[in-house]
């Protein structure tokens, strides 16, 4: 069998999506061109890994009842005179119960002095309308220890794992993110191919918990499995990954609440 290191980010984060959240939250950013505003809304600071992002779209005032988003991330390597890009999980066309537009933003290096993150979201009120580019400007994003690079068949990969809503007693959703991306990392497509293993344990108490359940490969090209903590404290999750006769290895998420 083949054994791969893979690019790994990992993070465990919050994914906060209740309604008493989202009616509260602030916009990290808001900005408009035309006759559109954009509200950019998170649960946090943005940091390299996961990070759910939800949008508030207004047209002349008025929320959109719909819209298309693309969202374009940049990373800006000014001393090298670089750039490239990140994987993004694009909004739903319809808002949810909160008026917002939740997606993904999958950054893969933190921001510095002489590197910075900047967002411009492509915004479609109607089909086949016309697109209104709405420029949120720069955004800071913190380091994350928990990552690694590796080429794959001659491209990059970049996995990341995070929980869906708040840790809890019990079942957590674990959400599982795998991209690969070409030589500029411009461009970022699904790695699909993967299975998992997920064994989560209590290095302090010397127990594991039961009724987990590895990641499954979704529809929208992300990965969904369940992780169960049976008490609150330091747990490590121990998530293993293989592709066909392949073996990327097991790796270890420290996680706590």
């Amino acid at each position: 069998m083949k054994t791969y290191a893979l690019l790994l980010t990992l993070s465990f984060l919050t994914l906060a999506c209740g309604p008493q959240a989202a009616a509260q939250s602030v916009p990290l950013v808001t900005a408009t061109r035309d006759d559109v505003t954009l509200e950019l809304h998170t649960d946090g600071p943005l940091r390299v890994g996961q990070n759910l992002v939800r949008y508030r779209v207004l047209h002349d005032g008025t929320p959109a009842p719909h819209a298309t988003l693309l969202q374009r991330p940049v990373m800006e390597m000014m001393a090298m005179g670089m750039t490239h890009s990140c994987p993004v999980q694009k909004p739903d066309h319809e808002p949810d119960a909160d008026g917002f537009f939740p997606g993904l933003i999958i950054f893969n290096m933190p921001s510095g002095e002489d590197a910075r993150w900047t967002l411009s979201v492509e915004v479609e009120l109607h089909h086949d309308g016309p697109t209104t580019t709405v420029e949120l400007g720069e955004l800071a994003v913190e380091d994350s220890p928990l990552r690694q690079f590796v080429t794959r068949d001659g491209k990059k990969v970049l996995l990341t794992a995070g929980l869906v809503g708040p840790a809890k007693l019990g079942a957590n959703t674990l959400l599982v993110t795998a991209h690969s991306a070409d030589a500029m990392l411009l461009e970022w497509t699904p790695v699909t191919d993967l299975a998992f293993t997920v064994i989560p344990e209590m290095p302090s108490m010397g127990h594991g918990s039961a009724n987990n359940q590895a990641p499954q490969l979704g529809e929208d090209g992300l990965y969904r499995g369940t992780v169960n903590f049976s008490m609150a404290g330091e747990w490590v999750v121990h998530l293993g990954m293989t592709s066909g006769d392949a073996t990327f290895g097991t790796f270890d998420f420290p996680f706590s609440f």
